[in-house]
């Protein structure tokens, strides 16, 4: 993608536009600086920048979890294979256009959600941050929820996403060490 990217010029753009070229060249760069990473673009505007990725994550995680055993414990699932969309709606970068980052494949973290509606949504959790964080930063947060580097599971401030899998994060994954991997 980058020689595609070296085709535009940052000063062609403005607003919005600018935008989102700079969000392009900074996923393209934290792709090509972490090889277990890689994106496409799903969909662009009219002048042809990207208003929509999927990103590949070639990163061992907790895919979900298995029966329960004779001791009623629930062993971690493992995939190395996890699709992320990221969507820019058409407010983006305004506050009321905020990203949406939604997992197709199954993800067990409590910072993703594994039950219910809106299965695969990722909440970020990041009070501090706003319209000016680059997608790239975020992608090093989901990074950081893959690996289990990062994780909020108690039932306080910040909230988890998925309320069962963050009680099993505290009951059965801490207590058992599973969560180092």
């Amino acid at each position: 993608m980058q020689r595609e990217i070296e085709q535009y010029n940052e000063k062609d753009f403005s607003g919005r536009n600018l935008r989102l070229f700079k969000e392009w060249k900074q996923i393209d760069q934290r792709c090509q600086d972490d090889k277990r990473i890689g994106y496409s673009v799903l969909k662009r505007n009219n002048v042809n920048l990207p208003v929509a990725y999927e990103i590949i994550f070639n990163i061992k995680s907790i895919t979900g979890v298995g029966e329960k055993d004779e001791q009623g414990l629930q062993k971690p699932i493992f995939g190395d294979k996890h699709i992320l969309h990221i969507n820019l709606p058409n407010g983006f970068p305004a506050v009321s256009g905020f990203p949406e980052f939604m997992f197709k494949t199954k993800i067990w973290h409590p910072n993703i959600r594994y039950f219910g509606d809106f299965q695969g949504r990722v909440c970020l959790n990041l009070t501090d941050h706003g319209v000016y964080t680059p997608l790239a930063d975020y992608l090093d947060r989901i990074v950081d929820y893959l690996q289990y580097d990062d994780y909020y599971a108690s039932n306080e401030y910040p909230y988890p996403e998925d309320l069962r899998v963050a009680e099993w994060v505290i009951t059965q994954a801490e207590p058992n060490n599973w969560l180092e991997f």
